[in-house]
């Protein structure tokens, strides 16, 4: 029996709420069709569908910027809205975190299951975030230092925890284990 993690994300199938004002559907590329099943049972009127690759995300530092058409569509949605994510779970946490910020709540944006097992690690050591990482341990791409990718999660990094897997004896590597 496995401990369980309070902080790592549980995805249950999308149901639509029908009395939503408006419904936004955001899709990574690739998950249009999971996407269109679900956004198909709404009538037209009441819907807008977005689809994203990862060339539309514009950074500024080290800030991710998302797409101005997701920012033009957010700001014209009345608040009885919800908004419907589909994509790796890294792009759901970031249209999740994009959604608080433009005023929904938590409850409004729905998230449906990733679309893969690859995560996003946050280091705890040198605060490095790794992307589409699909098992444990790695070395990190910031200090090198070798993680053990936890299930614990943060929802603001929209991350799981890689901490230092070998504290006391560097030349002790543990054998890979997928995620």
């Amino acid at each position: 029996m496995g401990i369980e993690v309070k902080s790592k994300p549980s995805y249950q199938p999308v149901e639509i709420d029908l009395t939503a004002s408006m419904s936004l559907f955001v899709g990574e590329e690739g998950r249009s069709d999971a996407m269109t099943e679900v956004s198909e049972k709404l009538e037209a009127d009441k819907k807008t569908v977005l689809y994203f690759s990862l060339s539309d995300w514009a950074t500024e530092g080290s800030e991710k910027l998302p797409p101005q058409a997701l920012l033009n569509a957010m700001a014209s949605l009345p608040m009885s809205s919800k908004i419907y994510v589909f994509g790796s779970e890294a792009f759901l946490w970031d249209i999740h975190q994009f959604a608080l910020g433009a005023g929904f709540m938590s409850e409004q944006v729905k998230l449906n299951e990733p679309a893969s097992s690859a995560r996003r690690v946050f280091c705890t050591h040198c605060y490095s975030v790794m992307e589409d990482i699909v098992e444990t341990p790695i070395h990190c791409q910031g200090c090198g230092l070798l993680l053990l990718v936890r299930d614990h999660f943060s929802r603001a990094h929209g991350a799981y925890v890689g901490l230092n897997i070998n504290a006391e004896d560097p030349t002790e590597i543990p054998e890979k284990e997928a995620l």
